[in-house]
């Protein structure tokens, strides 16, 4: 078994990007068994080619928790 973690962000410098997308995929070898994802408040606007990439905008993300640096 093992576990698949993707995340989605504004951008590729850590500095000074943020998370806006967070997904867990528990997989057996065969299927995913188990899975978890969710919207994250980056707290900065996402810029326009992140949203064309990710398909993530600003207003899907305002009411979304926010991640703790």
């Amino acid at each position: 078994m093992f576990v698949i973690i993707d995340i989605e962000t504004t951008g590729n410098n850590p500095k000074f990007g943020s998370i806006t997308e967070l997904a867990i995929y528990q997989h057996n070898g065969q299927k995913i068994i188990n899975q978890y994802s969710t919207l994250i408040n980056p707290g900065m606007d996402i810029p326009y080619y992140i949203t064309k990439l990710t398909g993530i905008d600003n207003e899907m993300v305002k009411n979304a928790p926010k991640f703790m640096k």
